[in-house]
C-alpha cells in the first residue's frame, strides 16, 4: 500500500504535464491564425512573434514526449528520473515562452485596442452639433 501511494504521488506531475501539454497544444491549434513568414501564427497571443510560437510548440512537444517516456519506462529509475526532469524543464520553458509572449502582446496591443474602443464610444455617445 505504501509503495503504491508513493508511486502515484511521484507520477502525478508527469500525468499533469501530459494533460497540460495536450490541452495547450490543442487550444493553440484551434485559435484563429494568420500567415506570417510562411507559417501560421495565432493572432491572440503570438501575433508578430512566429519564433516565440515555434519555440512554444517545440517545448510543448518535448514536455509531452518526456512525460510519456517517463510513464513508459518506470522499471528503470535513472532513465525515468531523467525523462521526468526533461519533461518538467520543457514545460517550464513552454510556460516561460507563453508568459513572455503574453506580456509582450499585452504591452504592445492593449493601448491600441483601448484607443480604438474609446474612439468608438465617443462616436456613439457624443451628439454632433454643427
Amino acid at each position: 500500500m505504501r509503495y503504491s501511494v508513493a508511486k502515484i504521488l511521484l507520477s502525478f506531475p508527469v500525468r499533469f504535464i501530459i494533460y497540460a501539454s495536450c490541452t495547450m497544444g490543442t487550444m493553440f491549434m484551434l485559435l484563429p491564425h494568420e500567415q506570417e513568414d510562411d507559417s501560421l501564427v495565432p493572432i491572440v497571443v503570438f501575433k508578430d512573434q512566429p519564433i516565440a510560437y515555434h519555440a512554444f510548440l517545440i517545448s510543448i512537444m518535448l514536455s509531452f514526449t518526456g512525460a510519456y517516456n517517463s510513464l513508459l519506462i518506470q522499471h528503470r529509475p535513472r532513465a525515468e528520473r531523467f525523462c521526468r526532469v526533461y519533461a518538467m524543464t520543457s514545460m517550464i520553458s513552454a510556460l516561460a515562452v507563453l508568459l513572455y509572449a503574453t506580456v509582450h502582446w499585452g504591452f504592445r496591443y492593449r493601448p491600441h485596442l483601448a484607443e480604438h474602443e474609446i474612439r468608438i464610444w465617443k462616436e456613439k455617445c457624443t451628439p454632433l452639433y454643427w
